[in-house]
C-alpha cells in the first residue's frame, strides 16, 4: 500500500534550495549521509544586499543566503563600519543640508578656538 501523500515541510524545501549553493562534492556527501535539513539550513545565514541600516527590506529579494564563516564575518564588520560612518556624517551635516534644501544658509557656528 502506498504511503499517504502529505505536505513537504518548509525546512525540507529550504534545505533543498540551500543545498544547491553547496559545492558539488559537499552536496554529494550530504545526500550520501542523509544530512538532516536543519544542519543544511544552519550552514547559511541571511545577509542583506542593501543594508538594513539604510532602509533595506527584510524581503527575499534583498536577502542573500551566505555560507557562514570568516569571509561573512569580515563582511559584517565592514558593513557595520560603513553604516556607522554614514550615520556619523549624516548627523554632522543634517542641519546644514536641510537648511540648504529650504533655500537658506544656516548661521555660521562660532569657533571654539580662542580669539586674540
Amino acid at each position: 500500500m502506498p504511503r499517504p501523500r502529505k505536505h513537504i515541510p518548509m525546512i525540507e524545501i529550504a534545505a533543498s534550495a540551500l543545498a544547491d549553493k553547496l559545492a558539488i562534492w559537499e552536496r554529494d556527501l550530504a545526500v550520501k549521509y542523509r544530512t538532516p535539513a536543519r544542519e543544511i539550513v544552519s550552514m547559511f545565514t541571511a545577509d542583506h544586499i542593501k543594508l538594513h541600516a539604510w532602509d533595506g527590506a527584510d524581503k527575499w529579494w534583498n536577502l542573500d543566503m551566505r555560507r557562514r564563516g570568516a569571509e561573512l564575518k569580515a563582511k559584517d564588520i565592514a558593513d557595520t563600519k560603513r553604516a556607522a560612518k554614514a550615520k556619523r556624517i549624516d548627523d554632522k551635516w543634517r542641519a546644514f543640508t536641510r537648511a540648504m534644501a529650504k533655500g537658506r544658509k544656516p548661521k555660521h557656528r562660532r569657533s571654539t578656538w580662542r580669539r586674540k
